[in-house]
């Protein structure tokens, strides 16, 4: 819900739900989600014989990468926390 909530304040359009295998071709870039990984980029997927590539030499493309950058700016307190999800813990 974090990447989904920040791609759309960035302007992003987001849905959730299945992807049909006709709509890989059309990916520019492609990241899963988890709650430890914060966004992972995805290399390729391959459907039988066709490969669909969306990293070059294993970097995360611009998308990928400010979305990373955005949530673990906010998890660490490099950048303000608009959404309520961080605290600050006494010592």
């Amino acid at each position: 819900m974090s990447v989904k909530t920040i791609a759309a304040d960035q302007g992003m359009t987001v849905e959730g739900r299945n992807v049909l295998v006709d709509e890989l071709a059309d990916f520019v870039e492609a990241g899963c989600c988890g709650t430890a990984a914060v966004i992972s980029p995805v290399g390729s997927v391959t459907w039988r014989e066709k490969k669909f590539t969306y990293c070059k030499d294993d970097m995360a493309g611009p998308v990928c990468t400010r979305l990373y950058q955005t949530l673990s700016g906010i998890q660490f307190g490099a950048l303000e926390d608009p959404y309520g999800w961080t605290r600050l813990v006494p010592e």
